[in-house]
């Protein structure tokens, strides 16, 4: 399970800037190596509380893949820089998608990388499910 603060509850001002550089890299059982990351986030707005909402920034290192897997919530999710393909749909800066909860989808990074962000109406306690390789549910940071 993905958790990421600062927390706070939705009856407060939340602020934050998504330029700033206080990212965390994501590593797993099969890349322990923080140096090595691909993957690296950061917690814009993380309301604990069920009426609340995420915001989180998301960059991917050129040519990343992130295999086919689903969440236990809906995002909306908004390209910043770079590109990013699911299937053969090119997503570039100011474009996004929509995923309903418990859909499966993968994501290839294009070679410049990719910066986005990950909107959803509930906490980052986010479950992944990885759909395609049994090992990497073992592996899963999430």
């Amino acid at each position: 399970m993905q958790s990421a603060g600062p927390t706070s509850t939705s009856d407060r001002w939340s602020f934050f800037d998504v330029d700033a550089m206080d990212e965390t890299p994501v590593i797993t059982a099969d890349q322990p190596d923080p140096a090595a990351a691909s993957t690296f986030l950061k917690a814009l707005v993380n309301h604990t509380d069920a009426e609340g909402f995420s915001l989180q920034r998301v960059r991917y290192a050129p040519g990343a893949y992130v295999p086919r897997h689903s969440h236990d919530v809906a995002q909306v999710v908004m390209i910043l820089e770079g590109a990013a393909y699911l299937g053969n749909r090119r997503f570039g800066p100011g474009q996004g998608y929509y995923t309903p909860a418990g859909k499966g989808y993968s994501v290839q990074v294009g070679e410049e990388g990719v910066t986005l962000i990950e909107f959803r109406h509930s906490p980052l306690t986010i479950e992944t499910v990885w759909l395609d390789d049994p090992k990497l549910a073992a592996a899963s940071p999430d």
